[in-house]
């Protein structure tokens, strides 16, 4: 009996290393959006991601591994076919070339349901009179409800996220480009200063006080909740954090505390929310960076997940949490969309 149980906990284990070194593939082939009154030619489809390797994760089989996502044809290929598909083209209509900065997507599981989210970040370029002219910068991270699968869905999501971006175009004037930014004629490698990259409210006015549900909302210095609520605080007592402080925001009638939102903010300072706690976001040159724990590992918590069931699950979840507690790590964000960028490791409490 027990020999049987091990060979069933082997072949589990095995099988699920067989779905984490897999890429998960998708392609935009099938997926159509109603982009009949947004004519443009789009003439040439350059791809400036940082990471070109993947475009961001999935989660695969029954313990949810963390698996690497990308299309089934090349980048290029897939968003020109995409569009060439659902835009309607003709000689009179303006000639455009898009360049992709940022695309990824991503997911998150809770013990009910299952959450997708899709970063884009795209600049459109104006051809005119043998010129490109910087038309629009855009940027927005969609978040979408997946139900028991979120994977299924990512098609689905990019398609609407791109046509999001073209809605945000139809309301440039194209017609002359004199107040539009001249580029180079190779515009991905254009040094566009921060102050025209990121021309958002957060890096040019006092930052409102409320709570904000998503970054777009923050970028834009739009509270989606206006809600009262005040600060509570708590030191904290372990390493590497002993002697800061953990700022706890709860609503002024309930006294219940305000979670699960993107941040909040207070007379002036914003605070991020972060494996469960806020930590204080700074704001500088078109910067924006804070301090948090590190990020728990899921892939320990999977594996658990199949040898012992839920109890195993949450066993190897607070070992997790306890770990990345025991971090400080210095996140900086994307401007554009409010995801992660480069990550630094500051500290590090030594085991007892």
């Amino acid at each position: 009996m027990i020999l049987k149980i091990n060979l069933i906990t082997a072949c589990l284990i095995f099988s699920w290393h067989i779905t984490f070194s897999q890429t998960h593939q998708l392609t935009l082939e099938n997926q159509q959006v109603d982009l009949s009154k947004r004519s443009y030619n789009v003439t040439k489809v350059i791809d400036e991601r940082s990471d070109k390797t993947n475009i961001g994760w999935v989660q695969r089989g029954m313990v949810n591994a963390k698996v690497n996502a990308n299309f089934a044809n090349p980048f290029e290929t897939e968003i020109r076919n995409f569009l060439n598909r659902n835009l309607v083209s003709n000689e009179i209509k303006p000639n455009i070339q898009i360049i992709i900065r940022t695309l990824k997507i991503s997911e998150k599981t809770t013990f009910s349901k299952e959450t997708g989210f899709c970063e884009l970040a795209i600049d459109f370029l104006l051809e005119k009179d043998a010129q490109l002219f910087r038309a629009l910068e855009t940027s927005l991270t969609n978040e979408f409800p997946g139900g028991m699968d979120a994977t299924n869905k990512h098609p689905q999501s990019i398609a609407n996220a791109f046509k999001q971006c073209f809605e945000k175009l139809d309301l440039v004037d194209l017609s002359s480009p004199d107040f539009l930014l001249a580029s180079s004629p190779d515009a991905s490698v254009d040094e566009v200063p921060d102050s025209i990259k990121y021309n958002f409210p957060i890096f040019s006015e006092p930052i409102k006080t409320g709570i904000y549900a998503d970054y777009e909302a923050l970028k834009n210095n739009t509270p989606s909740n206006l809600e009262s609520f005040y600060l509570d605080n708590k030191k904290r007592t372990n390493e590497p954090w002993n002697g800061s402080v953990e700022v706890i925001p709860k609503f002024q009638d309930t006294n219940k505390k305000v979670k699960n939102v993107w941040a909040v903010a207070y007379e002036g300072q914003v605070y991020v929310y972060h494996v469960g706690e806020f930590f204080p976001l700074t704001i500088e040159n078109y910067a924006l960076y804070y301090h948090g724990y590190g990020m728990p590992d899921n892939q320990s918590i999977a594996t658990s997940a199949m040898i012992g069931g839920l109890l195993g699950a949450g066993i190897a979840s607070s070992a997790e949490n306890s770990a990345a507690k025991r971090k400080m790590v210095k996140y900086y964000l994307d401007p554009n969309t409010g995801g992660f960028g480069k990550t630094i490791l500051i500290r590090e409490a030594k085991l007892d």
